[in-house]
């Protein structure tokens, strides 16, 4: 009776097999996760994950919308309508005093004109916005606050903002996790600008990883099949 011999070169090589799925998912998602705001509008399908509400407002002609993480919402006959043209993640709604409203988020800022389009006016991961008579104030991410005083035609930085936030001390502290994560990213190595060539750089090892894997895998089933 042939005596069964523990091969670990066979475990090694099915394991191989099993974790290309992952390792090739891992590569394609950092990818996409890279250039979110060049390709993470695209609609691909439906999800029945719970709404996470930004922001409500309410009208002066008594129309009610709801601002989430996936869009902005109408309550029409008792029931909330998603509207088509703001289908990304919108934090802030408000109204001007013409009747006109104004959404923005992730993506940008939107008007709602009185014939019932949404325009865009700016292209900025914004969090916060403010209306006075005679100026418009956007908080951004990676823009600093913006100013605008031609009802959002055309924005620059906030001089007074930007000269305050340029005195601010510039040690802050850094926590481990905030570390790690910046490494995981790229920006700590290469900064905020250029993190995307970082995560190009590591999707394309990984897709390529376990797409040669594969092929190699494919080529030692074919020996084995010529040898037998």
């Amino acid at each position: 009776m042939k005596k069964h011999v523990f091969n670990t070169r066979v475990l090694h090589n099915w394991i191989s097999v099993a974790l290309v799925l992952p390792l090739f998912i891992v590569g394609m998602s950092t990818f996409f996760m890279s250039h979110d705001k060049a390709l993470g509008q695209a609609i691909i399908g439906y999800t029945n994950e719970a709404i996470e509400i930004k922001d409500l407002l309410k009208t002066s002609d008594g129309h009610t919308f709801l601002a989430t993480k996936n869009g902005v919402y109408q309550a029409i006959d008792n029931k909330f309508i998603a509207i088509n043209a703001l289908s990304s993640e919108i934090r802030v709604l408000e109204q001007l005093n013409d009747g006109r409203l104004l959404a923005a988020g992730k993506y940008g800022l939107w008007l709602h004109d009185l014939e019932g389009s949404w325009q865009k006016l700016h292209n900025a991961d914004i969090h916060g916005l403010q209306i006075l008579p005679k100026d418009w104030y956007l908080v951004t991410k990676e823009q600093g606050v913006l100013l605008s005083s031609d009802q959002g035609l055309s924005w620059q930085q906030e001089p007074k903002m930007t000269q305050l936030l340029s005195s601010m001390a510039t040690k802050r502290s850094l926590q481990l996790g905030k570390l790690m994560k910046d490494l995981h990213t790229g920006k700590a190595i290469m900064g905020k600008e250029y993190e995307w060539i970082w995560a190009d750089i590591l999707a394309l090892v990984l897709v390529m990883l376990a797409l040669t894997g594969i092929y190699m895998w494919w080529k030692s089933q074919k020996r084995k099949q010529a040898l037998q």
